[in-house]
């Protein structure tokens, strides 16, 4: 999960202090492995209870939709101007879901 992701991450680096000075790890390693076992379960679990979206086919942004998803799925960031009333807030997270996007934390988006 997202939410784990700096915590796990600051566990490993504690992980490795104590192995480059000699120290006994092993079973931190045993509690690392288990902890990120349960964060992949939970992005599993969340993954499989995406609910499927459905799209109303007269707003331009889902008339766009393989475009712009193709673009989310390429880019980091990915601006998407439209007129009011296209669907850009509400078309758009769902596009995201669709992609898999949220499972492991959410989605967001910004508006001017």
């Amino acid at each position: 999960m997202l939410g784990d992701r700096r915590r796990l991450r600051t566990f490993a680096e504690a992980i490795d202090i104590r192995d480059r000075r000699g120290q006994p790890a092993d079973r931190s390693l045993l509690k690392l492995r288990a902890d990120i076992d349960d964060s992949i379960k939970k992005v599993q679990a969340r993954r499989d209870s995406l609910p499927r979206p459905t799209y109303p086919s007269d707003l331009p942004v889902v008339q766009r939709k393989d475009d712009i998803a193709r673009a989310i799925a390429e880019n980091q960031v990915v601006v998407v101007c439209g007129e009011t009333g296209s669907g850009k807030t509400t078309q758009l997270p769902k596009i995201c879901l669709e992609l898999g996007r949220g499972a492991s934390g959410m989605i967001g988006h910004t508006q001017p």
